[in-house]
């Protein structure tokens, strides 16, 4: 009975590991440019920002498009919404302008001050492309704008109260039709699609990263599945990976170092 025990607890725990064989590499992409921020889309490409130029690599390859975009002011956040627009978010200009896939400013910005936005932090691309999350610092109110007809479709205008505590937001994500807030001290809230708050995730989270129906946290050498609906847990260890940074979007997943980004492909668990 005890040796059946002891064959019980192995395999159920092997179930939840994972190997780093599950991790196909795809890409390698040097860092020599400047970079201070940089972003994967759904296309497989990567938008970085350095020096007030914005870059566009592909395949592992340099930049196939740069463009200085000094006219839209600093670029706080860059939000790739499909393979022909992207949003670049400015929290010193509080605007958010357009640009094609060959990086060149499509049409006007917008300006938050139009929806009486006063202190814009973050930005969240939806599911719905015409639909962007706007968080406001003032009064802590979370805004949904349709920047097709430049209205808003929804707004909490107290976001701390609803909630119940007070907010230091430093990501918010969208996934699966859920809005992720993260807050400076590592806690995550959910909020459903028409912003009602729905939990708090058990645990303490660094970043805003998933994988399918998992929330992750990169550890030194390991991954940490978490489910998001089960007390289900996996773990795919990095022997033969090191990086400081992770990023994921879709079954892509970023590994970045000082000098290089790594791209893999995580095939089913």
């Amino acid at each position: 009975m005890f040796q059946k025990l002891l064959l019980l607890i192995f395999f159920t725990g092997f179930q939840h590991i994972a190997s780093t064989q599950n991790l196909i590499p795809k890409y390698t992409y040097s860092k020599d440019i400047s970079i201070d921020y940089w972003v994967p889309d759904n296309m497989g490409n990567i938008y970085v920002y350095g020096s007030d130029i914005l870059g566009k690599m592909s395949n592992g390859q340099l930049p196939s498009f740069s463009q200085s975009i000094k006219s839209v002011g600093e670029i706080e956040q860059i939000l790739p919404v499909n393979a022909l627009k992207t949003l670049l978010f400015s929290e010193t200009q509080q605007q958010l302008c357009f640009i094609d896939n060959t990086l060149s400013i499509n049409g006007s910005c917008i300006d938050l001050e139009e929806f009486n936005i006063q202190n814009a932090l973050l930005c969240a691309t939806s599911s719905r492309p015409n639909l962007i999350y706007v968080y406001d610092q003032i009064n802590s109110s979370l805004f949904l704008i349709d920047i097709n007809s430049k209205s808003i479709v929804q707004a909490i205008p107290n976001l701390e109260g609803v909630i119940g505590i007070t907010l230091n937001i430093s990501e918010l994500l969208e996934h699966n039709n859920k809005l992720y807030i993260k807050t400076k001290e590592s806690h995550v809230y959910e909020l459903d699609m028409f912003l009602n708050f729905k939990q708090e995730l058990p645990l303490l989270h660094e970043h805003l990263l998933f994988w399918k129906d998992y929330i992750i946290d990169f550890e030194n050498n390991k991954i940490v599945l978490n489910h998001l609906l089960s007390d289900e847990k996996k773990l795919i260890p990095l022997e033969d990976i090191s990086a400081e940074v992770l990023k994921i979007n879709g079954n892509s997943f970023y590994f970045s170092t000082a000098k290089k980004i790594m791209v893999y492909e995580l095939i089913p668990l």
